[in-house]
């Protein structure tokens, strides 16, 4: 999944320093996975000795890009919607959030029968769900 740059939002505490940094970031896998993400970056996420004043804007990137697959297990599946064609169901949008420790992400996939290799898509739940997400996370992002 190519990853775009939205965004870089500055925080600063009260003596003039940046407490911390929101990364947006915009990604999407053939018309099936969009992920729509703020990921914030903390002192801790940074490498010993550094500042964020000493990073650029693509190194910045670089680190909220890091950050994200780690998230994505978390997702919470808000709902999901079956499209029917002819009162047959032929494809359902799943959406789901996160809102954790600064960082929010949203998910929305697309999934039709063949991503349901095991049974008909008009039976699939929650959990069918779930792991049909994480199929395409896991290729995308090996390490989520």
């Amino acid at each position: 999944m190519e990853l775009l740059n939205t965004s870089i939002s500055y925080n600063i505490d009260g003596t003039g320093n940046t407490s911390s940094v929101i990364a947006g970031l915009r990604g999407e896998v053939e018309g099936r996975v969009t992920i729509t993400a703020n990921v914030t970056i903390y002192p801790t996420d940074l490498a010993e000795g550094t500042t964020f004043d000493d990073l650029s804007k693509k190194q910045l990137f670089a680190l909220a890009t890091k950050k994200l697959p780690a998230l994505l297990p978390n997702l919470t599946y808000t709902n999901y919607q079956f499209f029917v064609q002819n009162d047959t169901p032929v494809r359902l949008t799943a959406y789901s959030n996160l809102s954790n420790n600064g960082s929010y992400i949203t998910l929305n996939s697309t999934f039709n029968q063949s991503d349901f290799t095991d049974k008909a898509i008009e039976s699939v739940g929650y959990e069918d769900v779930k792991s049909a997400v994480k199929t395409i996370l896991t290729q995308e992002f090996p390490t989520s």
